[in-house]
């Protein structure tokens, strides 16, 4: 055996050669090197160049709706008739924190709305703009998102963020001022899913603890936020080395997520409650009027058919995005279920059982991409599908807004992946998606004028839609609001003939009678209105002041009450009016109770202060009715009634 020969180590010091980069041993790695380098057309300079251009035709194309105004759906609500986000003192935020606004419990979206109106003023652009800032702070965390995933694909990303920026379908989302609650929990639950993907790479807990402290912050701003430890499973899965759900297996995987589905859970009871008109057991209060958001029709087998069908059509409008409205009806006769509708629960259980195949036998990326793109969708809009009805709409468009980025990922990244190693494929890839870009940035400049306003926004959905009840009674009381009074009327009788169910088409007619002085026929109307609905305080309201018009100030008082009663907060609506009746029944007291309540909140209303006036006189209070009818005049001069009793009361002075 021959003897080893004996060195000294420091001998054997030699400096070292870079080495190669070591080389994909598989196609299956080399798609996966292939995708970590960013491709020679887009290099980290260019990207800080097309990344701006696409935030930029973004803010263009949705800078068209920046002088549209408020809508009469939902608007007044949470704006323009909303004392407490018009007027955001400190007492008004912390009622806000504790409302249920719209059937909905999002107290960071009204305290965001309030705080657009104490910076910026009550009127309809700073609000629109300011969704529209968000939005496009979503579409960088899209890009984020998307690069991400794609392992640091700069195309994937690009392209991503500018499909799902531009797309039509959001516009609702961004331009409707009630839907700031969108854009808001959009923003928190992307960053969320940023911050996970973070924590994983670093396993830092201040990270997972940023995590969230963002989920929180989204369920605060809407309760579809609660998917969150769904999609953050799914954000598990696919960054998981192993295959499959194997990746699941670690105990420490559910353990951590186990706050979040605690929140989710009480969000998620929150909601339910809220939604069915409650207050969650006295905790939360109501500024509005008591509805219900949960429907009774459809039900049954109906419930899987048109939750189906709302499904696919979501499918559908991702790609092509015509025929949009604000509202997608039932069919007429929801009982009587369309052959088209049955398409529906086939393609709903295809797309559901491709994707769960995928899930569970995936070993390739491509199979990954399928389980996680039409995952993400899938539990981002779960909640929406009309499986348990909520409203009396099939679908709608806002419900895409976040639930779009799982399909345009799969997409996008799943077309990178099938033309990559082909300079042709390639850029007929890039001219595909950069043609559906330019497509979808002109639908959106067009959809944007839709939501313009509410004759906009209703006369678009009639062209689609144009027997249904519910868009003639918005367009019906946009025109009465307008003193289209003629126009009001044809709206609400084209209603009424088509046999609506809705208590609220009777009220517009009964209005539109009352303007006309037409008050038999008024009472008729808000009679059967009661008849079909005897809960709403609006209708007991104008029947009260109806009845005040003919006399019947009797009548008039029980209504006034009524409305009250179902409705404490519309005391500053109410109390004028009942005050007024008060006086006719020579009830000078109550009259001088009532006004002394509106007063305090309407401190310059000329009229209030002549009629407290008038029944300060009939209760022997001279010095007081002077003072009062001095104050009318004062912020009326034209005030002619005001002026003749003033004018009696200081010659009986004399």
């Amino acid at each position: 055996m021959a003897k080893q020969k004996k060195t000294d180590p420091r001998s054997s010091i030699r400096p070292t050669v870079a080495p190669h980069p070591a080389r994909p041993t598989s196609l299956q790695a080399k798609a996966e090197a292939a995708a970590q380098s960013p491709k020679p057309g887009f290099s980290h300079l260019r990207i800080t160049l097309w990344l701006p251009l696409v935030l930029l035709a973004v803010l263009i194309a949705f800078s068209f709706g920046f002088r549209n105004g408020f809508v009469d759906w939902d608007d007044s609500e949470y704006v323009f008739g909303n004392p407490y986000v018009l007027q955001p003192t400190g007492e008004h935020i912390r009622t806000l924190l504790q409302s249920v606004v719209a059937l909905n419990y999002h107290p960071l979206t009204m305290v965001s709305l309030a705080g657009n109106s104490a910076w910026f003023g009550p009127g309809a652009t700073s609000f629109i703009v300011t969704n529209t800032l968000i939005h496009l702070l979503n579409t960088v965390l899209v890009f984020g998102l998307a690069y991400q995933l794609s392992r640091q694909n700069q195309w994937v990303g690009l392209f991503v963020a500018a499909l799902w920026g531009l797309h039509p379908m959001h516009v609702e989302s961004v331009i409707w001022v009630s839907e700031r609650k969108d854009v808001l929990y959009t923003l928190f639950f992307l960053s969320a899913c940023l911050t996970y993907l973070r924590y994983r790479k670093t396993g830092t807990r201040s990270w997972l603890l940023s995590t969230f402290l963002l989920f929180v912050l989204a369920c605060l701003s809407k309760a579809m936020a609660v998917v969150l430890p769904l999609v953050l499973l799914l954000l598990d899965y696919w960054e998981s080395e192993k295959p499959g759900v194997q990746g699941w297996r670690k105990p420490s995987v559910w353990l951590e997520k186990l706050p979040f589905f605690g929140v989710a859970v009480f969000v998620g009871l929150v909601a339910t409650n809220v939604q069915a008109g409650g207050d969650f057991h006295g905790w939360l209060l109501r500024i509005a009027e008591k509805k219900d958001a949960v429907g009774q029709e459809p039900f049954a087998a109906r419930w899987l058919v048109y939750g189906s069908y709302g499904f696919m059509m979501y499918l559908i409008k991702l790609v092509a995005p015509f025929r949009l409205s604000a509202f997608y009806p039932y069919p007429e006769n929801v009982r009587n279920i369309e052959p088209q509708h049955w398409l529906g629960p086939v393609v709903f259980l295809l797309v559901s059982g491709f994707a769960l195949w995928h899930f569970f036998t995936a070993q390739k990326k491509s199979s990954r991409l399928v389980a996680f793109g039409l995952g993400f969708f899938l539990i981002t809009i779960v909640l929406v599908l009309q499986f348990m009805t909520v409203g009396a709409a099939i679908m709608a468009d806002r419900y895409s807004y976040l639930s779009y980025f799982g399909l345009l990922f799969l997409l996008v990244y799943g077309l990178f992946l099938y033309t990559e190693h082909s300079g042709s494929g390639q850029q007929f890839a890039t001219s595909t998606l950069a043609a559906f870009a330019v497509l979808f940035f002109y639908l959106t400049t067009q959809q944007v004028q839709v939501w313009k306003n509410t004759e906009t926004l209703w006369t678009n959905a009639l062209r689609y839609y144009p027997d249904n009840d519910q868009m003639r009674e918005g367009l019906g009381d946009y025109y009465g609001k307008q003193n289209r009074i003629d126009e009001a009327m044809q709206q609400f009788q084209a209603a009424v003939a088509n046999g609506s169910a809705r208590y609220h088409c009777y009220e517009g007619l009964g209005n539109v009678y009352g303007l006309k002085n037409d008050f038999p026929k008024a009472l008729e109307m808000y009679d059967q209105a009661l008849r079909m609905d005897s809960t709403k305080s609006d209708v007991y309201y104008n029947r009260g002041l109806t009845y005040n018009k003919v006399n019947r100030f009797s009548e008039a008082l029980r209504d006034f009450n009524k409305a009250l009663a179902l409705v404490p907060e519309k005391d500053t609506v109410v109390l004028t009016a009942r005050g007024f009746t008060y006086l006719q029944l020579k009830q000078y007291r109550e009259s001088v109770s009532d006004y002394n309540r509106f007063l305090q909140y309407k401190p310059d209303d000329a009229t209030a202060w002549h009629n407290r006036g008038v029944s300060r006189y009939y209760l022997g209070d001279r010095a007081g009715a002077l003072a009062d009818i001095r104050r009318a005049v004062a912020l009326k001069p034209d005030y002619t009634e005001a002026q003749n009793n003033l004018r009696q009361l200081e010659q009986a002075s004399q």
